[in-house]
């Protein structure tokens, strides 16, 4: 079991403009929620402890939005990397000694989904499993990234990575590569799931909207 979670808020958001032009992606809201401050919830109910939250573009924004954690009931630590992405793995590299040696949850701050994190919160890897990931069918908008076979990943693009995931601080340790994608291709050693409820990633304007506008029906 994990009480332990790290949320990937530090892209530029580059696609989003020029909503992104003054505050960064994680801040823009669907219906009266932030992204970011979705994803706090949603963890803290599940029963994360202590959340890392790594910044990039206008990231004091998200910092005063959300504090130290304290009005969610949780540990919040910022991990600010400045104006210029580092890469997802790097940034997650970065703070690995806050998850002291042991398994943590990698949530993407610029998706949508009513997915509930009990069941990766209570999993136990399998001693060779590095991480696990959920996926689920790719919508029109995006391309594949894998299949899954017997639990697990493997090459294929019927299914894309949600965005969310369990993982050993051993896999950002065993590779150094600046991308967090680049290194699930290259491990063998992944467990994934399938799942079928509501995901969408939030990566442009006419996305935003169409999720805006679903929820309001």
């Amino acid at each position: 079991m994990t009480d332990q979670a790290m949320i990937l808020a530090a892209g530029r958001g580059k696609r989003m403009m020029p909503l992104t032009r003054d505050i960064p992606k994680p801040m823009l809201r669907i219906g009266n929620m932030t992204l970011i401050e979705d994803k706090i919830i949603r963890l803290s109910e599940a029963g994360i402890k202590k959340i890392v939250i790594n910044t990039g573009y206008l990231g004091s924004y998200i910092h005063e939005h959300v504090g130290d954690g304290s009005k969610y009931g949780i540990e919040i630590i910022i991990s600010d990397e400045g104006d210029m992405p580092n890469g997802t793995a790097n940034g997650i590299r970065n703070i690995i000694h806050e998850f002291n040696e042991k398994p943590f949850i990698v949530v993407n701050a610029d998706i949508w989904t009513n997915y509930l994190f009990i069941d990766l919160l209570n999993m136990k890897l399998k001693k060779k499993t590095l991480a696990h990931l959920v996926l689920t069918t790719k919508p029109e908008y995006l391309s594949g990234d894998f299949n899954i076979e017997n639990d697990e990943k493997i090459k294929g693009d019927d299914y894309i990575y949600t965005g969310i995931g369990l993982y050993r601080p051993e896999l950002f340790l065993n590779y150094m590569d600046k991308e967090l994608g680049t290194i699930l291709r290259k491990e063998i050693n992944i467990g994934a799931e399938l799942y079928k409820g509501l995901w969408d990633d939030v990566g442009t304007p006419d996305r935003l909207n169409m999720i805006r506008k679903r929820i309001s029906l």
